[in-house]
């Protein structure tokens, strides 16, 4: 038992907890901030990448025209030799387009459908080799491209009308076999052709450039990420585009007993030739794949050279 403290002794010394330590004010704040600024950090980096989004979308939805000019049927009638008449014709959506014909010496007529943001000029080379032989060639603007009328590029759905109004118009030709057309296409103009050629038999002989096997898989391709390419398809369903009725690895074999060329290029980052090989492996009989050594998505004409056109010539030649 502890004795009692006297008046005169010292007073025991007191026991407190010890303070709490002072946060500024400003701490306090920006503690509180936080959040807010994190979320705001995060609605601007979402902003951007959706402003980015809505640009790659734009341009390959809009992309910007290559008109064709005056001076460039001069240089078509120059390639073709002459004779070559400027055409237009309507489809089925009531899209005027525009294109060149050459009529046709022998029967046989080659219908040339061009890539995105191309034009007819694309396959002129490729022409002049079949017009030197007598065979007939239609070359055309796809919608939305060169001179033709619209304003949406639907990477090969809607062009498929297209090529069946040129098919069409060519077959009234007085001058032109029904029984001996046939179709080259390059990038989304070769998806158009081989969606059409799988089930339009009037065409009767399919060359396909750098060619993807559906349009989803390509989207795909090019978003990178999951996210990108499901935004991507969100723009062209709302731009009235079904990526679905764009499938070539699924109706490339209905092409056969049709005689079929692929062409790819070797090194294609835009179409690797991984995706030209299995579709050449999904392809019916009589068939070839054409590798061109080098060569990238746009300059596969260049690499492939004078051997290229004329083995594509003479293919239509035997074909039709």
């Amino acid at each position: 038992m502890s004795k009692p403290r006297g008046p005169d002794a010292a007073p025991l010394p007191r026991t407190h907890a010890p303070p709490a330590p002072i946060t500024s004010g400003w701490r306090r704040r920006a503690r509180a901030l936080a959040p807010w600024v994190l979320a705001l950090l995060l609605a601007l980096a979402l902003g951007a990448k959706l402003v980015h989004h809505n640009q790659v979308a734009s341009a390959m939805l809009h992309p910007a025209r290559t008109p064709v000019l005056a001076a460039d049927l001069a240089l078509a009638q120059q390639a073709l030799h002459g004779g070559v008449q400027p055409v237009s014709f309507a489809t089925a959506d009531g899209l005027l387009l525009q294109g060149w014909y050459k009529p046709s010496r022998t029967g046989a007529v080659v219908v040339f459908v061009h890539g995105g943001q191309g034009n007819r000029l694309w396959f002129l080379a490729q022409a002049q080799a079949l017009a030197e032989r007598g065979i007939g060639v239609l070359l055309y603007d796809s919608r939305a491209s060169g001179n033709s009328e619209g304003d949406t590029q639907t990477w090969g759905d809607l062009e498929q009308e297209d090529l069946i109004a040129a098919l069409n118009w060519v077959s009234a030709r007085p001058d032109a076999d029904p029984r001996r057309l046939g179709a080259e296409g390059f990038s989304i103009g070769a998806s158009t052709v081989c969606m059409v050629a799988a089930s339009d038999p009037r065409i009767k002989a399919v060359v396909l450039h750098n060619m993807w096997s559906s349009l989803r898989e390509e989207l795909r391709h090019k978003s990178g990420t999951a996210w990108s390419t499901w935004l991507l398809l969100l723009d062209f369903w709302w731009a009235g585009i079904d990526p679905d009725r764009v499938q070539p690895a699924q109706v490339i074999h209905q092409i056969a007993p049709r005689p079929l060329r692929l062409v790819a290029a070797e090194g294609d980052h835009d179409t690797p030739v991984a995706v030209e090989q299995a579709l050449f492996e999904r392809a019916g009989h009589p068939k070839a794949l054409w590798r061109i050594p080098g060569a990238d998505h746009l300059d596969y004409r260049e690499h492939g050279g004078d051997a290229l056109r004329q083995g594509i010539a003479q293919f239509f030649a035997k074909s039709l």
